[in-house]
Formats: C-alpha cells, structure tokens, sequence
C-alpha cells in the first residue's frame, strides 16, 4: 500500500529526536577513517612492489583484481551474516570488536614480506595475505557501515552523518600520501626498512580508530526490528534487491564509475613519475605527496561546504550529478594541464577530483539509507549492512576489473619501470587513456542516474509510513 501523498515543495526540517550525537558521528568517523586502510595499500603498492622493488605490474594487477573479486562476493556474505547475527550486545558491535585486531595485524603483516625473494614468492606472500586481511576488513566494515546506516530515519540528517563519516576518512587519507615519501628517508637503512616502520606506526593508529566507534555509538534499530525479526535467506535477500529500482541505478552508476576511473586508477602516479618527471622517483613522490593531499583537502572542503548545502536546494540525485559532472571536467583538464615544464598544473585535475569522489561518495552512503527505509516499507524486512555490501560489491567489482585491465594497459603501451625514462610514444597513450576512460564511466554515470525515484518527499512519506507501521506492530505485542 502506498503511503498518503505530502504536499510537493515543503521544506523538511529535522526533528530533535532524529538527529545523531556528535558523540556518535565521531565514532563512526572514527571508524570509517580505520576501514579505509585499504585505501592505504592501494596508494601504497604500485610505488612500493612495482617502482622500488620491480614487480611486474601486470602480476600486480592480477593480485588486485584478484583481491577485488574476493572483497566483492566476501561483502553480500559477511554483509548478510552481520544483519542476521543475534547477540546480548546486538548484531553490529561484536562483529567490529572481533575483526579489529585481525583487520590492523594483517594489514601490517602485507609490508613485511620476506627480503631479497623472487617475483613469484613476492606474488604469492602477498595474494595470500591480502585476502586474509581483506576478509577481517570486510567483516569490520559491512557492520561499520550497517550501523552507520540506521543511526537516523531523517533525509538530511543523513547526509549530515556522511559528510562527517567522509571527511574523517579523507582526512587520515592525506596521511597515506605522505607514507611512500617517508619510507625514502635517508634515516633510514633502505626503503623497506622504512616501510617497515612507517606501516608499523600506521598499523597502530589504525587500531586505535577501529576501536573508538565500539565504545562511542549504540544500535538504533537492534531491538525495536532486527529481533523481532526473522533471519533472512541470502537467495531471499537477492531476491529483494532485484526488484529495488532506486537500489539498481545506484549500485550501476557507481560500477560503471568505478570502472572507469580504476581502469586508469594507477596512472596518477605514473603521469606524475614518468611524464612530469622522467622516472625520477624521489623528486616525484614529494611532489605526489602534496597532490595527493590536495585531493584529499578538496575533497574534505567539498563534503563540509558544498555537497550538504546542494543537496539540501536541489537534492540528492541532482547533487550526484553535478559531482560526476565535476569529474567529467576533471577528466578533460587531463589535456591541457600535464606539462612537464609545469609539474604544479596537475593540481588541477587532483583538485576536480577530489571534489567529484566526494560528492559521489556522499551521495551514494546517504541515499543507501534512504533505500534501507524504501526496503523496509516495500518487503518489512532491515538489512542494511546487506544493501551496503551490493553496492561496495558492484563498486569493488567496478574496480577489480578496472584494476586487473590496468597494469595490462601499462604493458602494452610499452611501460617498462626499469628503463626509468619512458619513450614519448608510451606517455602520450599514457595520458590519452588516463583522460579517455574516467571520462566515459562519468557520463555513463551521469545518464543512469536520471530516473533514480526517491526524492526528499517520497522518502519523507515513506518515513511515515514506517512510524504507523512500528506503531501498530507495537500496539499489537503489547
């Protein structure tokens, strides 16, 4: 049954009893900044295993796409293992208290792989151990992010818990910038020495965040509807997302962005190294440091000034587009702005980037909440770490495969890291492929995006609805 029209064009304001503690926010903060440490390996191993230690960056890829496909089918299992699990201290919480430890100990262990061994033994050390630490991620953050999910019912109220979610990993992201860099310290003995240490000190702050949320936020929903109610099956579940319209068009636009932007994820650094400076590796990975962190500024900037105050004028879909709009022009900047007599011009297209993944990214977390309300008026069933996981699993899926073509590109454009300086032939289809293929993602995106259904009125009445429908339900147990 449809629930009872609104009026078009009034402006919600959110009530009291819908807004989330800054206590709380800041644990979820806390604790998106600890899941994101994957972000960390990915920033981490082209420079490290294939620019300092000469790995193949084809076997390289085929470990991320590798990694990627085990993350993908690892999130709908774990995701609706997390929303099915029942406890005295409710179904979220244990399962982050139990990977926390696992999650950061396995992350330290993909850095201290064994010295001088071969490229295979190398492949192999960390294929294994990354999908172990992938595995205890996974577990931590679909929980992570199914608690973030119900901490509030209120359209805007979300998008306020987002932003702060996003900028806190964005946050300790410039951090990761700055960790390739302070492993080519002269203090220490060689660069895996300091990798070493450095990842020891990060494998430490990590777990530290990963905790704070344990401690700081509490599970809204637990006892009110997870259980009473029944256990899902994953066929079941399945089902229900097949026959989700505003679900499909997220999850699509953001694997076809995805793709499109990992395909060509590595080149970043590459176009900084070799086509701005002609392999020379320490001068470039300062330089990237201070870009990396501009992504990340912009990107914060963005999630606390602009995407809020969008999408609170022109809503949620709308404001998606214009992040993959701003993407659409990062992308064509790529042109004009790689000058190697201007190495600060890339600035540019880190900037724009950086602007348009966090708007995409606020946008996405925010209206998977809407859709958690949509599904639950549509089937009577909450599984909101189970949504979260189709959409990380068609983004990780978007990636793996963009990520797996990646390094194959690299090959056959002729890149070869130990020959340092690479021909002008090889850069130019460097540059070409890295503006191309983001590009076409984004607009694909954009496209996808235009008939997504719930707006701000539409989940306002279907926040209503579930009112009356919790009310009556609890008037007939009582």
């Amino acid at each position: 049954m449809m629930p009872p029209p609104r009026m078009e064009g009034i402006r919600h304001e959110t009530v009291p009893g819908d807004r989330v503690s800054w206590r709380e926010k800041l644990g979820l903060g806390f604790g998106n900044a600890a899941a994101g440490c994957p972000a960390t390996f990915h920033t981490l191993v082209g420079p490290i295993f294939n620019m300092t230690l000469g790995m193949n960056p084809a076997l390289i890829s085929t470990i991320l796409f590798i990694q990627r496909i085990w993350d993908a089918f690892s999130d709908p299992v774990i995701g609706q293992y997390s929303d099915n699990f029942r406890s005295r201290w409710g179904r979220r919480l244990p399962l982050m208290a139990g990977a926390a430890l696992p999650m950061c100990g396995l992350f330290l262990a993909l850095w201290w792989f064994p010295r001088h061994a071969s490229e295979m033994t190398l492949f192999w050390y960390l294929l294994v151990v990354s999908l172990a630490f992938f595995t205890a991620q996974t577990t931590y953050s679909m929980s992570l992010i199914g608690l973030r999910i119900e901490a509030t019912d209120d359209y805007h109220e979300r998008t306020r818990v987002a932003m702060v979610v996003m900028v806190f990993g964005f946050v300790f992201q410039i951090l990761s910038q700055w960790l390739f860099p302070l492993t080519q310290l002269d203090v220490f003995v060689d660069p895996v020495n300091g990798l070493r240490w450095v990842m020891g000190g990060v494998a430490a702050v990590y777990f530290f965040m990963a905790v704070i949320p344990i401690g700081l936020c509490r599970e809204r929903n637990y006892q009110q509807v997870a259980a009473r109610q029944p256990k899902i099956r994953l066929r079941e579940s399945f089902r229900h997302v097949w026959t989700n319209p505003p679900l499909k068009r997220v999850v699509f636009a953001r694997l076809i962005e995805s793709f499109g932007y990992n395909i060509v994820g590595m080149f970043a650094v590459y176009m900084n190294t070799y086509y701005l400076f002609g392999g020379d590796l320490k001068r470039a990975a300062w330089v990237y440091g201070f870009m990396g962190s501009a992504f990340m500024i912009s990107a914060i900037c963005c999630s606390l000034f602009v995407y809020p105050a969008l999408s609170r004028r022109l809503g949620k879909k709308t404001t998606f587009q214009i992040a993959v709009g701003v993407l659409m022009a990062g992308c064509v900047a790529k042109l004009v702005v790689y000058q190697p007599e201007w190495p600060w011009l890339q600035l540019v297209v880190l900037v724009a980037n950086g602007a348009a993944i966090s708007g995409i990214s606020i946008m996405g977390n925010s209206m998977l909440a809407d859709i958690a309300d949509y599904e639950e008026w549509r089937s009577g069933c909450r599984n909101e770490a189970f949504l979260a996981a189709i959409l990380a699993w068609c983004d990780k899926a978007g990636s793996s495969i963009g990520s797996l073509i990646c390094g194959f590109i690299l090959v056959w454009i002729g890149f070869d890291a130990a020959t340092g300086r690479q021909g002008e032939g090889t850069l130019q289809m460097m540059k070409f492929f890295y503006f191309l293929m983001p590009f076409l993602g984004a607009v694909a995106a954009f496209f996808v995006m235009r008939d997504y259904e719930l707006s701000e009125d539409r989940v306002y009445e279907i926040k209503d609805a579930l009112a009356r429908r919790h009310r009556s339900s609890h008037e007939a147990q009582s």
